[in-house]
């Protein structure tokens, strides 16, 4: 009889975790590049390339956690590096947008709100973390990270192929993310520094 619970962690593939979320903020810079390279240029085999590329990247945002607990790998290094790599690759593929959008309004406030408060909870954690306070995810905040990755993904649709029915899905997606975005940080700042 096989044994049903999973096989103890190989030494030699405690990398690979780590390895995936490196390589997500690798590849950042080139998914910017051909965002900006493929928008309006109807190359359809490019654009279908980079929107396979952005969905192979959101895998492995899914894979190096989940590989890191199954294999009982999980480190300091990758608890800090994994929400950054999420949040570089959030805020540069917001930002391609808004710049393709020559700083629109209705693209350019929500993406400011998810950035500024990625950026002010990021902080406040390191803050708080000082005296001992450790700010656990809460499951709207994860409900509002999903959000705006479909949001990214209906707005890359929509750039790379141009369908319009992509562009109103992912502005009103963006804009709960961004109501989403607001709410999860003041609850995180009235929690984490209710603490002290």
């Amino acid at each position: 009889m096989s044994d049903i619970n999973p096989a103890p962690a190989k030494p030699h593939l405690a990398w690979v975790p780590n390895a995936l979320t490196i390589g997500r903020i690798a590849f950042i810079p080139i998914m910017i590049a051909g965002i900006l390279a493929f928008v309006d240029s109807k190359a359809f085999l490019g654009a279908s390339i980079l929107f396979a590329l952005f969905l192979l990247l959101i895998l492995t945002d899914f894979l190096d956690g989940f590989l890191a607990r199954r294999w009982q790998v999980t480190s300091n290094f990758g608890r800090m590096i994994d929400p950054i790599a999420d949040k570089l690759f959030v805020a540069g593929l917001l930002i391609t947008f808004a710049i393709i959008s020559q700083g629109a309004w209705w693209l350019l406030t929500p993406a400011l709100i998810i950035i500024g408060r990625d950026i002010f909870v990021s902080g406040l954690r390191e803050h708080v973390a000082l005296e001992g306070i450790v700010m656990a995810p809460t499951k709207l905040a994860k409900w509002k990270t999903a959000t705006e990755m479909a949001a990214i993904a209906a707005l890359l649709l929509w750039l790379l192929f141009g369908p319009e029915l992509a562009k109103m899905i992912g502005l009103t997606l963006l804009w709960i993310a961004a109501a989403l975005s607001a709410y999860t940080g003041f609850h995180y700042a009235r929690s984490g520094l209710g603490q002290k």
